[in-house]
Protein backbone atom coordinates (compact mmCIF):
# COMPACT_ATOMS: atom_id res chain seq x y z
CA UNK A 1 0.00 0.00 0.00
CA UNK A 2 1.32 3.43 -0.98
CA UNK A 3 0.70 6.79 0.69
CA UNK A 4 -0.18 9.76 -1.48
CA UNK A 5 2.20 12.04 0.42
CA UNK A 6 2.78 14.40 -2.49
CA UNK A 7 -0.80 14.48 -3.78
CA UNK A 8 -3.61 16.36 -2.14
CA UNK A 9 -7.01 14.74 -1.60
CA UNK A 10 -8.59 17.35 -3.85
CA UNK A 11 -6.20 16.42 -6.67
CA UNK A 12 -8.00 13.07 -6.89
CA UNK A 13 -11.51 13.81 -5.60
CA UNK A 14 -13.96 16.61 -6.44
CA UNK A 15 -14.42 17.84 -2.85
CA UNK A 16 -17.42 20.03 -3.64
CA UNK A 17 -19.29 17.10 -5.19
CA UNK A 18 -18.22 14.88 -2.29
CA UNK A 19 -19.59 17.33 0.29
CA UNK A 20 -22.94 17.30 -1.49
CA UNK A 21 -23.02 13.48 -1.54
CA UNK A 22 -22.03 13.27 2.13
CA UNK A 23 -24.73 15.77 3.16
CA UNK A 24 -27.48 13.92 1.30
CA UNK A 25 -26.48 10.48 2.56
CA UNK A 26 -26.04 11.49 6.20
CA UNK A 27 -29.51 13.07 6.21
CA UNK A 28 -30.87 9.60 5.51
CA UNK A 29 -28.79 7.51 7.94
CA UNK A 30 -28.15 10.10 10.68
CA UNK A 31 -24.69 8.64 11.45
CA UNK A 32 -22.00 11.13 12.56
CA UNK A 33 -19.60 11.32 9.61
CA UNK A 34 -16.28 12.97 8.83
CA UNK A 35 -13.97 12.39 5.86
CA UNK A 36 -10.25 12.99 6.44
CA UNK A 37 -7.01 12.83 4.46
CA UNK A 38 -3.96 10.74 5.40
CA UNK A 39 -2.98 13.34 8.02
CA UNK A 40 -6.39 13.24 9.70
CA UNK A 41 -7.32 16.69 8.37
CA UNK A 42 -11.03 17.05 7.52
CA UNK A 43 -11.66 17.19 3.77
CA UNK A 44 -15.34 18.14 4.04
CA UNK A 45 -17.47 19.72 6.74
CA UNK A 46 -18.52 17.06 9.23
CA UNK A 47 -22.13 15.84 9.35
CA UNK A 48 -24.37 14.86 12.32
CA UNK A 49 -21.61 15.38 14.88
CA UNK A 50 -22.60 14.94 18.53
CA UNK A 51 -22.47 18.07 20.72
CA UNK A 52 -19.74 16.33 22.73
CA UNK A 53 -17.43 15.88 19.71
CA UNK A 54 -18.22 19.38 18.41
CA UNK A 55 -17.21 20.81 21.79
CA UNK A 56 -14.00 18.76 21.80
CA UNK A 57 -13.02 20.15 18.40
CA UNK A 58 -13.79 23.72 19.50
CA UNK A 59 -10.72 23.48 21.76
CA UNK A 60 -7.39 23.88 19.91
CA UNK A 61 -5.82 21.09 21.96
CA UNK A 62 -8.90 18.92 21.59
CA UNK A 63 -9.05 19.44 17.84
CA UNK A 64 -5.37 18.55 17.52
CA UNK A 65 -5.88 15.27 19.38
CA UNK A 66 -9.04 14.45 17.43
CA UNK A 67 -7.15 14.90 14.15
CA UNK A 68 -4.29 12.73 15.41
CA UNK A 69 -6.71 10.04 16.60
CA UNK A 70 -8.55 10.03 13.23
CA UNK A 71 -5.26 9.78 11.35
CA UNK A 72 -4.00 6.86 13.43
CA UNK A 73 -7.28 4.94 13.30
CA UNK A 74 -7.62 5.30 9.52
CA UNK A 75 -3.99 4.32 9.03
CA UNK A 76 -4.49 1.11 11.03
CA UNK A 77 -7.61 0.33 8.98
CA UNK A 78 -5.59 0.87 5.80
CA UNK A 79 -2.83 -1.37 7.09
CA UNK A 80 -5.32 -4.14 7.84
CA UNK A 81 -7.22 -3.38 4.59
CA UNK A 82 -10.47 -3.53 6.56
CA UNK A 83 -12.78 -1.13 8.44
CA UNK A 84 -12.32 -1.15 12.20
CA UNK A 85 -14.11 -0.26 15.43
CA UNK A 86 -11.98 1.42 18.08
CA UNK A 87 -12.02 3.57 21.23
CA UNK A 88 -11.13 7.20 20.59
CA UNK A 89 -8.90 9.29 22.86
CA UNK A 90 -11.90 10.58 24.87
CA UNK A 91 -13.33 7.10 25.55
CA UNK A 92 -16.12 7.09 22.93
CA UNK A 93 -16.56 4.20 20.48
CA UNK A 94 -15.82 5.11 16.89
CA UNK A 95 -15.36 3.31 13.58
CA UNK A 96 -13.48 4.02 10.36
CA UNK A 97 -13.14 2.74 6.81
CA UNK A 98 -10.03 3.49 4.71
CA UNK A 99 -10.26 5.23 1.33
CA UNK A 100 -8.03 3.35 -1.11
CA UNK A 101 -7.75 4.42 -4.75
CA UNK A 102 -5.80 2.15 -7.12
CA UNK A 103 -3.89 0.70 -4.18
CA UNK A 104 -3.07 4.20 -2.89
CA UNK A 105 -4.19 5.20 0.60
CA UNK A 106 -6.02 8.50 0.44
CA UNK A 107 -7.64 8.91 3.86
CA UNK A 108 -10.64 7.60 5.78
CA UNK A 109 -14.36 7.92 6.58
CA UNK A 110 -15.01 8.01 10.32
CA UNK A 111 -17.78 8.38 12.89
CA UNK A 112 -19.70 6.64 15.63
CA UNK A 113 -19.29 8.79 18.75
CA UNK A 114 -21.31 6.51 21.02
CA UNK A 115 -21.11 4.33 24.16
CA UNK A 116 -22.03 0.63 24.26
CA UNK A 117 -24.93 -0.59 26.40
CA UNK A 118 -23.86 -2.96 29.16
CA UNK A 119 -20.22 -2.03 28.67
CA UNK A 120 -20.09 1.69 29.34
CA UNK A 121 -21.75 4.29 31.49
CA UNK A 122 -21.34 8.05 31.59
CA UNK A 123 -18.58 7.67 34.16
CA UNK A 124 -16.59 5.81 31.48
CA UNK A 125 -15.55 9.24 30.21
CA UNK A 126 -13.10 11.03 32.52
CA UNK A 127 -14.57 14.50 32.27
CA UNK A 128 -12.17 15.97 34.85
CA UNK A 129 -9.14 14.82 32.92
CA UNK A 130 -10.58 16.03 29.63
CA UNK A 131 -11.50 19.41 31.13
CA UNK A 132 -7.98 19.92 32.47
CA UNK A 133 -6.12 18.55 29.48
CA UNK A 134 -8.10 20.38 26.79
CA UNK A 135 -9.02 23.50 28.80
CA UNK A 136 -12.78 23.01 28.43
CA UNK A 137 -15.05 24.07 31.30
CA UNK A 138 -16.33 21.02 33.21
CA UNK A 139 -19.93 22.29 33.21
CA UNK A 140 -19.97 22.43 29.40
CA UNK A 141 -18.63 18.89 29.25
CA UNK A 142 -21.27 17.60 31.66
CA UNK A 143 -24.01 19.22 29.60
CA UNK A 144 -22.94 17.71 26.26
CA UNK A 145 -22.27 14.33 27.85
CA UNK A 146 -26.01 14.09 28.63
CA UNK A 147 -26.72 13.85 24.88
CA UNK A 148 -24.38 10.89 24.24
CA UNK A 149 -26.13 7.76 22.98
CA UNK A 150 -25.90 4.29 24.51
CA UNK A 151 -26.32 1.77 21.69
CA UNK A 152 -26.05 -1.93 20.94
CA UNK A 153 -22.85 -3.09 19.24
CA UNK A 154 -24.88 -3.68 16.07
CA UNK A 155 -25.19 0.08 15.72
CA UNK A 156 -21.42 0.37 15.23
CA UNK A 157 -21.45 -2.50 12.73
CA UNK A 158 -24.11 -0.60 10.79
CA UNK A 159 -21.89 2.51 10.97
CA UNK A 160 -18.99 0.49 9.61
CA UNK A 161 -21.08 -0.73 6.67
CA UNK A 162 -22.13 2.82 5.85
CA UNK A 163 -18.60 4.24 6.16
CA UNK A 164 -17.22 1.39 4.05
CA UNK A 165 -19.89 2.07 1.40
CA UNK A 166 -19.01 5.78 1.37
CA UNK A 167 -15.25 5.05 1.25
CA UNK A 168 -15.80 2.68 -1.70
CA UNK A 169 -17.92 5.30 -3.46
CA UNK A 170 -15.17 7.90 -2.97
CA UNK A 171 -12.62 5.41 -4.33
CA UNK A 172 -14.80 4.93 -7.44
CA UNK A 173 -14.92 8.72 -7.87
CA UNK A 174 -11.13 8.81 -7.65
CA UNK A 175 -10.64 5.96 -10.10
CA UNK A 176 -13.04 7.59 -12.56
CA UNK A 177 -11.20 10.92 -12.33
CA UNK A 178 -7.77 9.30 -12.67
CA UNK A 179 -8.97 7.33 -15.69
CA UNK A 180 -10.33 10.47 -17.33
CA UNK A 181 -7.11 12.37 -16.68
CA UNK A 182 -4.99 9.49 -17.99
CA UNK A 183 -7.10 9.28 -21.15
CA UNK A 184 -6.80 13.04 -21.64
CA UNK A 185 -3.04 12.88 -21.08
CA UNK A 186 -2.68 9.98 -23.52
CA UNK A 187 -4.78 11.88 -26.06
CA UNK A 188 -2.62 15.00 -25.68
CA UNK A 189 0.59 12.95 -25.93
CA UNK A 190 -0.74 11.18 -29.01
CA UNK A 191 -1.64 14.53 -30.57
CA UNK A 192 1.87 15.90 -29.85
CA UNK A 193 3.50 12.81 -31.37
CA UNK A 194 1.23 12.97 -34.42
CA UNK A 195 2.11 16.64 -34.95
CA UNK A 196 5.80 15.83 -34.60
CA UNK A 197 5.40 12.96 -37.04
CA UNK A 198 3.68 15.26 -39.56
CA UNK A 199 6.46 17.84 -39.23
CA UNK A 200 9.13 15.16 -39.63
CA UNK A 201 7.25 13.70 -42.60
CA UNK A 202 7.14 17.12 -44.25
CA UNK A 203 10.87 17.62 -43.64
CA UNK A 204 11.54 14.16 -45.09
CA UNK A 205 9.49 14.98 -48.19
CA UNK A 206 11.32 18.27 -48.56
CA UNK A 207 14.67 16.53 -48.15
CA UNK A 208 13.81 13.84 -50.71
CA UNK A 209 13.25 16.30 -53.54
CA UNK A 210 15.19 14.84 -56.44
CA UNK A 211 17.72 12.85 -54.30
CA UNK A 212 19.32 11.45 -57.48
CA UNK A 213 20.40 14.96 -58.40
CA UNK A 214 21.98 15.39 -54.94
CA UNK A 215 23.88 12.08 -55.01
CA UNK A 216 24.98 12.48 -58.63
CA UNK A 217 26.31 15.95 -57.83
CA UNK A 218 28.25 14.66 -54.82
CA UNK A 219 29.72 11.78 -56.84
CA UNK A 220 30.71 14.17 -59.64
CA UNK A 221 32.52 16.43 -57.14
CA UNK A 222 34.23 13.36 -55.64
CA UNK A 223 35.52 12.26 -59.09
CA UNK A 224 36.76 15.80 -59.71
CA UNK A 225 38.61 15.64 -56.35
CA UNK A 226 40.21 12.37 -57.47
CA UNK A 227 41.32 13.92 -60.76
CA UNK A 228 42.69 16.94 -58.86
CA UNK A 229 44.55 14.59 -56.47
CA UNK A 230 42.57 15.55 -53.36
CA UNK A 231 41.95 12.12 -51.71
CA UNK A 232 40.74 13.55 -48.40
CA UNK A 233 38.11 15.61 -50.17
CA UNK A 234 37.10 12.55 -52.17
CA UNK A 235 36.72 10.42 -48.99
CA UNK A 236 34.74 13.17 -47.29
CA UNK A 237 32.31 13.46 -50.19
CA UNK A 238 31.74 9.71 -50.45
CA UNK A 239 31.21 9.51 -46.68
CA UNK A 240 28.72 12.37 -46.85
CA UNK A 241 26.95 10.63 -49.72
CA UNK A 242 26.64 7.41 -47.68
CA UNK A 243 25.43 9.40 -44.68
CA UNK A 244 22.71 11.15 -46.65
CA UNK A 245 21.69 7.97 -48.42
CA UNK A 246 21.13 6.21 -45.08
CA UNK A 247 19.15 9.06 -43.55
CA UNK A 248 16.98 9.58 -46.65
CA UNK A 249 16.45 6.01 -47.77
CA UNK A 250 16.45 4.04 -44.54
CA UNK A 251 12.90 2.62 -44.52
CA UNK A 252 13.34 0.45 -41.43
CA UNK A 253 11.82 1.88 -38.28
CA UNK A 254 13.97 -0.51 -36.22
CA UNK A 255 17.27 -1.16 -38.04
CA UNK A 256 20.04 -3.26 -36.53
CA UNK A 257 22.25 -1.54 -34.00
CA UNK A 258 25.22 -2.25 -36.28
CA UNK A 259 23.63 -0.07 -39.00
CA UNK A 260 23.08 2.78 -36.54
CA UNK A 261 26.71 2.48 -35.37
CA UNK A 262 27.99 2.57 -38.98
CA UNK A 263 25.87 5.65 -39.65
CA UNK A 264 27.22 7.33 -36.51
CA UNK A 265 30.81 6.44 -37.52
CA UNK A 266 30.33 8.22 -40.84
CA UNK A 267 28.91 11.24 -39.06
CA UNK A 268 31.87 11.30 -36.64
CA UNK A 269 34.34 10.91 -39.50
CA UNK A 270 32.97 14.04 -41.15
CA UNK A 271 33.00 15.94 -37.85
CA UNK A 272 36.55 14.74 -37.19
CA UNK A 273 37.64 16.32 -40.46
CA UNK A 274 35.76 19.46 -39.57
CA UNK A 275 37.35 19.81 -36.12
CA UNK A 276 40.75 18.69 -37.44
CA UNK A 277 42.98 17.86 -34.44
CA UNK A 278 40.48 19.22 -31.88
CA UNK A 279 38.28 16.09 -31.71
CA UNK A 280 38.79 12.31 -31.46
CA UNK A 281 36.33 9.49 -30.94
CA UNK A 282 36.17 5.85 -29.80
CA UNK A 283 33.39 3.31 -30.26
CA UNK A 284 33.29 0.25 -27.99
CA UNK A 285 30.09 -1.74 -28.48
CA UNK A 286 29.63 -5.36 -27.39
CA UNK A 287 29.33 -7.56 -30.49
CA UNK A 288 26.57 -9.53 -28.77
CA UNK A 289 24.11 -6.63 -29.22
CA UNK A 290 25.04 -5.48 -32.75
CA UNK A 291 22.27 -7.59 -34.33
CA UNK A 292 19.64 -6.25 -31.92
CA UNK A 293 17.08 -3.72 -33.15
CA UNK A 294 17.02 -0.05 -32.21
CA UNK A 295 14.74 2.83 -33.29
CA UNK A 296 16.27 4.59 -36.30
CA UNK A 297 18.28 7.77 -35.71
CA UNK A 298 18.67 7.21 -31.95
CA UNK A 299 22.42 7.59 -31.41
CA UNK A 300 23.44 10.29 -33.90
CA UNK A 301 21.29 13.12 -32.40
CA UNK A 302 22.94 12.53 -29.01
CA UNK A 303 26.41 12.61 -30.55
CA UNK A 304 25.50 15.79 -32.43
CA UNK A 305 24.32 17.34 -29.16
CA UNK A 306 27.63 16.44 -27.49
CA UNK A 307 29.52 18.19 -30.26
CA UNK A 308 27.25 21.24 -30.33
CA UNK A 309 26.92 21.83 -26.59
CA UNK A 310 29.90 20.05 -25.11
CA UNK A 311 32.85 20.47 -27.48
CA UNK A 312 32.03 23.28 -29.89
CA UNK A 313 33.26 26.08 -27.60
CA UNK A 314 36.16 24.06 -26.18
CA UNK A 315 39.71 25.03 -27.11
CA UNK A 316 41.41 21.82 -25.91
CA UNK A 317 41.11 18.47 -27.66
CA UNK A 318 37.64 16.99 -27.29
CA UNK A 319 36.76 13.31 -27.18
CA UNK A 320 33.54 11.42 -27.86
CA UNK A 321 33.27 7.87 -26.49
CA UNK A 322 30.41 5.54 -27.40
CA UNK A 323 29.98 2.36 -25.37
CA UNK A 324 27.27 -0.27 -25.56
CA UNK A 325 26.38 -3.44 -23.72
CA UNK A 326 23.76 -5.26 -21.67
CA UNK A 327 22.60 -4.28 -18.18
CA UNK A 328 22.07 -6.91 -15.45
CA UNK A 329 18.36 -6.72 -16.36
CA UNK A 330 19.28 -7.63 -19.99
CA UNK A 331 18.33 -4.20 -21.35
CA UNK A 332 20.60 -2.49 -23.86
CA UNK A 333 22.53 0.46 -22.44
CA UNK A 334 24.39 2.80 -24.79
CA UNK A 335 26.55 5.54 -23.25
CA UNK A 336 27.72 8.61 -25.18
CA UNK A 337 30.37 10.54 -23.23
CA UNK A 338 32.30 13.71 -23.93
CA UNK A 339 34.97 15.65 -22.04
CA UNK A 340 33.35 18.98 -22.81
CA UNK A 341 32.25 21.90 -20.68
CA UNK A 342 29.69 19.90 -18.67
CA UNK A 343 26.40 21.07 -17.16
CA UNK A 344 25.65 22.89 -13.93
CA UNK A 345 24.02 20.52 -11.38
CA UNK A 346 20.87 22.65 -11.02
CA UNK A 347 20.36 22.79 -14.77
CA UNK A 348 21.13 19.07 -14.97
CA UNK A 349 18.28 18.30 -12.57
CA UNK A 350 15.93 20.24 -14.83
CA UNK A 351 17.23 18.59 -18.00
CA UNK A 352 16.51 15.12 -16.62
CA UNK A 353 12.88 16.16 -16.34
CA UNK A 354 11.55 15.03 -19.73
CA UNK A 355 9.20 18.03 -20.04
CA UNK A 356 11.98 20.60 -19.59
CA UNK A 357 14.54 18.57 -21.52
CA UNK A 358 12.73 19.40 -24.74
CA UNK A 359 13.09 23.15 -24.24
CA UNK A 360 16.77 23.14 -23.30
CA UNK A 361 18.41 20.56 -25.54
CA UNK A 362 16.74 21.04 -28.90
CA UNK A 363 14.41 19.03 -31.09
CA UNK A 364 16.82 16.15 -31.85
CA UNK A 365 17.40 14.96 -28.30
CA UNK A 366 13.82 15.77 -27.32
CA UNK A 367 12.40 13.64 -30.14
CA UNK A 368 14.78 10.80 -29.28
CA UNK A 369 13.69 10.75 -25.63
CA UNK A 370 9.99 11.04 -26.49
CA UNK A 371 10.18 8.31 -29.14
CA UNK A 372 11.92 5.85 -26.80
CA UNK A 373 9.35 6.41 -24.05
CA UNK A 374 6.53 6.14 -26.59
CA UNK A 375 7.86 2.85 -27.98
CA UNK A 376 8.96 1.18 -24.74
CA UNK A 377 7.41 3.01 -21.73
CA UNK A 378 8.61 5.39 -19.03
CA UNK A 379 11.27 2.96 -17.78
CA UNK A 380 13.28 3.60 -20.96
CA UNK A 381 14.70 6.69 -22.63
CA UNK A 382 17.56 9.07 -21.91
CA UNK A 383 19.35 9.95 -18.69
CA UNK A 384 21.98 12.68 -18.52
CA UNK A 385 24.94 12.70 -16.12
CA UNK A 386 27.37 15.59 -16.07
CA UNK A 387 29.98 17.47 -14.07
CA UNK A 388 30.82 21.07 -14.82
CA UNK A 389 34.16 21.48 -16.64
CA UNK A 390 34.65 17.69 -16.69
CA UNK A 391 32.17 16.31 -19.20
CA UNK A 392 28.76 14.82 -19.90
CA UNK A 393 27.41 11.30 -20.34
CA UNK A 394 24.07 10.49 -21.92
CA UNK A 395 22.67 7.02 -21.25
CA UNK A 396 20.27 5.45 -23.74
CA UNK A 397 18.32 2.55 -22.26
CA UNK A 398 16.12 0.36 -24.49
CA UNK A 399 14.87 -3.21 -24.23
CA UNK A 400 16.80 -5.95 -26.01
CA UNK A 401 15.00 -6.68 -29.29
CA UNK A 402 16.66 -9.50 -31.21
CA UNK A 403 16.66 -9.40 -35.00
Amino acid sequence: MDLLKNIKFEDIIDVKALQDIQDRLTKLVKFPTIIVDINGMPVCKESNFTPFCSLMRSSPKGRKNCILCDSQASFLAMRDKNPRIYTCHTGLMDSTAPIIVNNYYLGGVLGGQVLIKGKHNKDSINLGKISKEYEIPIEKLKKVTESLQFVEIDYLHNCVEFYNFLASYIAEMGIHRITQENLLKESEEKSILENQAKKMQLKTIQAQINPHFLFNTLNTIARMALIENAPKTEDLLYTLSDLLRYSLRNSEEFPKLSSEIDYTKRYLLIQNMRFSDRMTYRIEVDEAILDCRIPAMTIQPIVENSLSHGLNSQTEEGEIIIKGGLTPEKDILIEISDNGVGIDKNLLALLNNSDIMSEKLGIGIRNTNNRLKHYFGSKYGLKIKSKLNIGTKVEIRIPRIKA
